[in-house]
């Protein structure tokens, strides 16, 4: 699960209008006054998503085919591999 992080790095937060992280914008959202609370829920999803994938390579690293985490949940464990390699372009 090792690999060369390319994306800006965690954490992000989101303030006011903009999706911060590593000391820049990572995004801005156009108009944050009038944010749908949909739309609120987006934001705060894409600032944490440094932090989910960093929390799932840490899990599959520790817990995959070693502990048979693959034999035990089979379609969860392939779920987290599909999304790691969605998120790093692996």
């Amino acid at each position: 699960m090792k690999g060369t992080t390319t994306h800006t790095t965690g954490p992000w937060t989101l303030n006011g209008s903009e999706i911060e992280g590593d000391g820049m914008t990572v995004t801005t959202i156009t108009d944050y006054r009038t944010l749908t609370p949909r739309q609120a829920a987006n934001a705060r999803l894409i600032a944490a998503a440094p932090e989910l994938l960093a929390a799932l390579q840490a899990l599959l690293a520790k817990h995959d085919d070693r502990d048979g985490l693959s034999d035990l949940w089979p379609e969860q464990a392939a779920a987290a591999r599909a999304a790691i390699a969605r998120a790093t372009g692996v």
